[in-house]
């Protein structure tokens, strides 16, 4: 692989990240405003002999956004284990033989020194 492909995936992959973490923001405001709806209408409500069919209104809303936020968590997880099943990338079934003579066991946790060599 050559420097500008490594250049050009590196890029891909800071844009993907800067994408996800827009969409994470842009969920949070969402939710934001969803939780203060419901508190106005339950403070208009309680307080202020409001309509109690604004705070049910409110909580569907919130219930409505919360699907649709897992279902888009489902469906990113699903299309992210597809893609590295199809490529063959890290993540994909370890039902892989180990190298010739290799093993799969990871090493010994602990406190090494450099007489340990």
């Amino acid at each position: 692989m050559g420097f500008l492909d490594k250049a050009k995936a590196t890029a891909t992959q800071a844009m993907a990240q800067g994408q996800a973490k827009v969409g994470a923001i842009q969920q949070s405001r969402a939710e934001a405003d969803l939780y203060r709806t419901l508190g106005e209408a339950t403070y208009q409500a309680q307080r202020q002999g409001g309509d109690p069919a604004a705070v049910e209104a409110a909580v569907a809303a919130l219930d409505a956004h919360f699907t649709q936020v897992a279902q888009a968590a489902q469906a990113a997880a699903a299309q992210a284990a597809g893609a590295s099943a199809a490529s063959g990338a890290p993540g994909a079934p370890a039902s892989a033989a180990p190298a010739a003579g290799g093993t799969t066991a990871a090493p010994p946790s602990g406190n090494f020194t450099l007489d340990d060599m």
